[in-house]
């Protein structure tokens, strides 16, 4: 059996973790996360997403480029006896890498994978209005990151991502005014439209 790869996208607080683990469960898939939690106890005492989120520019987007080849081998193993739910992926390193004044990666792989990385069967990308956003991101309580920050007072930074998620041609769904299970029924519902899932 070959499963088919599907990837969760969107910003922080669209709910996308919360749709990737009930997608996971509704398909009996194998659920996975880009970037995996990763240590390096020389470089921190934490997870290596942690650091690396506090480098420069350039030293962050290296880390998540490499993120993304581990992910994709995780997804080809985990694809050969069951379907793949992940959690941000390639689209993602690409999208906020609009974010960099001095990276051209967003231009060079908008819409696009490179050949080392499994293209998706599907992307979904989960969008919701700032208010709400803002909002969710409160009630989390958890940190905000510096890119977090930016697109949250940034609305023309924030429409940059979004626009290059947009270029994976993604089956995009406004989380805005729907619970967590309404949000399944309508990505489910649209993934057997498009005959992803039968």
């Amino acid at each position: 059996m070959t499963g088919k790869f599907i990837v969760i996208e969107g910003l922080d607080a669209t709910g996308k973790s919360t749709l990737a683990g009930k997608l996971a469960k509704r398909l009996n898939a194998t659920l996975l996360k880009c970037p995996a939690r990763l240590k390096a106890p020389d470089l921190s005492e934490g997870n290596l997403r942690s650091y690396f989120d506090n480098r420069p520019p350039l030293q962050r987007r290296a880390y998540y480029r490499a993120a993304n080849l581990i992910a994709s081998e995780q997804a080809e193993i985990a694809l050969q006896n069951s379907h793949v739910v992940m959690d941000r992926y390639w689209t993602s390193t690409v999208a906020f890498a609009a974010l960099d004044d001095d990276s051209d990666l967003d231009q060079e792989w908008q819409g696009r994978y490179p050949p080392e990385l499994r293209k998706p069967d599907v992307v979904i990308l989960l969008t919701v209005d700032e208010e709400n956003r803002t909002k969710r991101m409160r009630e989390r309580g958890e940190p905000v990151t510096d890119e977090e920050q930016n697109l949250a007072e940034d609305v023309v930074h924030r429409e940059d991502v979004l626009r290059v998620y947009r270029r994976f041609d993604p089956i995009e769904v406004d989380t805005s005014r729907l619970a967590p299970d309404a949000v399944l029924e309508v990505v489910f519902a649209a993934l057997k439209k498009s005959h992803i899932i039968t």
